[in-house]
């Protein structure tokens, strides 16, 4: 009996003592990682609503193109010109 209450007081005294430290430096990692995560989710939100401006791309494309065009036909005027 007298060892079972030595085994008891050895497991309170030491074992005990050593998985909560064990468990501390566990739990920073795991907190860093919610950190972590709250970040890329915001990261991931800021592109969703930049996401809405693709929208307008595709009219902005054909405008550049019709530009060009222009630009061409002005230069190769200017080249009959000068």
């Amino acid at each position: 009996m007298a060892l079972w209450w030595l085994g008891n007081l050895i497991l309170a005294a030491v074992v005990i003592p050593v998985v909560l430290v064990l468990l501390k430096r566990l739990m920073a990692p795991v907190a860093q990682i919610g950190h972590e995560a709250d970040a890329i989710l915001a990261g991931g939100v800021t592109i969703a609503s930049q996401l809405d401006l693709l929208a307008g791309l595709g009219p902005t494309q054909a405008a550049v193109k019709k530009i060009r065009a222009g630009v061409l036909a002005y230069g190769a005027a200017l080249d009959k010109i000068l």
